[in-house]
């Protein structure tokens, strides 16, 4: 019985001494969650389409479509995924759902759905991630580009088509002024293309 209780104090003594050597373990970070969101603000078209458009997810390749976010320390050429930082859902859809809610409120259609809803309509409007990340190194920021393209499905004719980038810059390395920014960028993408849209010859 003496054996016993001595090896069960020697142990007890040993755990504490490696605590103390060693110290606790880091607290694991607090995953963190961030959708980009559509101004609520869009200035109405002056000349809007007569039809439907639907608006499938966005096109991504690689790690575009992924779910964590990413950020650059050399202009964009290496890209990295956070640890323990996310978009709520996929860029792909989450894009999409964006560009619904911006454009309906442009009022750019008679109506602005998503392609699941398989609904007859005269327009696509097809769409591409080319970057979305956190800018690191010398400055720091976000940098978002979507490529935009209004397809008239009768005829296959493109109404409208562009590249739309958006830098900007931020004070730090904060993840949420990162956040902040690529939703400014977003939002200067988007009425930009309305822009477009309502110049369309």
């Amino acid at each position: 019985m003496t054996g016993r209780l001595l090896r069960c104090g020697f142990a007890a003594l040993l755990a504490a001494t490696l605590a103390g050597c060693f110290g606790a373990a880091p607290p694991v970070p607090k995953e963190q969650y961030f959708r980009l969101t559509a101004s609520s603000e869009a200035a109405p078209i002056g000349n809007p389409l007569a039809g439907i458009i639907e608006v499938p997810p966005l096109l991504s390749e690689g790690v575009l479509g992924e779910r964590p976010l990413l950020f650059t320390a050399n202009g964009g050429q290496k890209l990295e995924q956070r640890n323990y930082a996310y978009w709520t859902d996929p860029p792909p859809a989450m894009l999409r759902d964006q560009l619904v809610a911006y454009l309906s409120r442009a009022g750019i259609a008679d109506r602005v759905v998503p392609s699941e809803l398989r609904i007859a309509s005269q327009y696509r409007l097809q769409g591409r991630i080319l970057r979305l990340e956190q800018i690191a190194g010398d400055s720091y920021g976000g940098v978002i580009a979507l490529e935009l393209s209004l397809i008239d499905k009768s005829d296959d004719r493109i109404l409208v088509r562009g590249q739309y980038q958006s830098n900007q810059q931020t004070a730090g390395e904060n993840i949420d002024d990162a956040v902040n920014a690529l939703n400014t960028g977003l939002n200067e993408i988007l009425a930009d293309f309305v822009a477009d849209v309502a110049q369309r010859s």
